[in-house]
């Protein structure tokens, strides 16, 4: 018990810390900067950051939630990103324990979906990158699993034909309501986002997701249209897409067994 919670801690801590990276990544995704390289800068008068101003929630608190540099206000969405980070890498933990191969495929997963959804928020765009960064983080783990006899070829095979079908049932949903609406319905990104799920959640995880990322949806375009009146009718579905795999991913195969107990 006391070494779960020794490693809870210390997960907590690494994501309050890799959500501050996420968050940076994020924003320098949206403004075409190179988030590799170049020093963190303060973003109203572009000083560069020290260690003591990068102190995930605790720099924030210190400065009075202001730059140091030139005074002004730094955005809340820095603290709240990483706690909400830290929060995450917490519950995922806990659903996971320390089965540290399936965590670190589920946390890099998250990790992507995270800044998925940040981006998207910002730019409706849906980086080809971090979907490619979650893929090769499939496929590596799914080897190294298959190695280690956790998986079999079979469940592999399986989840390849989840992804294809849910990519492929987007896909074909897509072009018929563009067709119906004389307009793009769903973007390239999110089908290729649906796609790489299927292959994480699976086919029963699928359809689980297409049912909660639609009714996710509806309630953020209803919040949005009630928060900012003047605000366009499209809306990036990508935050949906990504909150909804996030509670598939933790508790898909509880609702998969309680559908089936109705049977």
């Amino acid at each position: 018990m006391a070494e779960h919670i020794y490693y809870l801690v210390c997960i907590s801590v690494f994501g309050l810390f890799f959500g501050s990276f996420l968050n940076c990544m994020s924003m320098r995704i949206v403004r075409k900067e190179d988030f590799v390289k170049g020093r963190s800068h303060c973003m109203n008068c572009g000083h560069e950051l020290y260690a003591l101003d990068l102190i995930p929630v605790l720099s924030f608190v210190i400065s009075g939630g202001k730059c140091r540099y030139c005074g002004k206000k730094i955005s809340i969405r820095y603290p709240l990103t990483e706690l909400t980070f830290m929060i995450l890498s917490a519950i995922l933990f806990l659903h996971t324990g320390p089965d540290w191969i399936l965590f670190c495929k589920e946390w890099i997963l998250v990790g992507c979906l995270f800044s998925i959804a940040m981006v998207d928020l910002e730019s409706f765009e849906i980086p080809d990158m971090l979907i490619v960064t979650a893929l090769i983080s499939w496929i590596g783990f799914s080897i190294l699993e298959l190695i280690l006899g956790i998986c079999s070829i079979k469940y592999i095979v399986f989840r390849l034909l989840a992804g294809f079908i849910l990519g492929a049932s987007t896909l074909i949903i897509s072009l018929v309501m563009d067709r119906i609406l004389k307009k793009d319905s769903l973007g390239g990104g999110d089908i290729k986002l649906f796609a790489l799920l299927g292959l994480y959640l699976g086919l029963a995880g699928s359809y689980e997701l297409i049912i909660l990322s639609c009714i996710l949806g509806l309630i953020f375009a209803f919040l949005r249209k009630a928060i900012v009146p003047e605000a366009s009718k499209e809306f990036p579905f990508g935050p949906s897409i990504a909150m909804a795999a996030y509670i598939v991913l933790i508790i898909g195969d509880t609702i998969t067994s309680w559908y089936f107990k109705l049977l």
